[in-house]
């Protein structure tokens, strides 16, 4: 069963400088609601740690303190 799921699962791959935006309800665990946004920001990813794990940097170059998943992000197009 769980090669029959893992053959359809497409994994997320961001590079060093890709923009992200970050889900709303992991950062604002309490004031999620149906009317809160799903996605916050504009991030830039810095440095690559791990399986599916960066670190972000806000546009002005500051850092953002905690570690993300690849599930909590989402590619921004423009």
């Amino acid at each position: 069963m769980a090669r029959s799921y893992n053959r359809r699962v497409k994994g997320r791959q961001l590079c060093v400088g890709d923009l992200v935006l970050k889900l709303y309800s992991t950062c604002h665990p309490k004031d999620v609601n149906k009317l809160s946004p799903k996605w916050e920001g504009l991030y830039r990813v810095s440095r690559f740690l791990g399986p599916g794990t960066y670190e972000l940097d806000e546009m002005d170059g500051k850092p953002v303190p905690q570690t993300w998943h690849t599930s909590k992000l989402s590619k921004f197009y423009y």
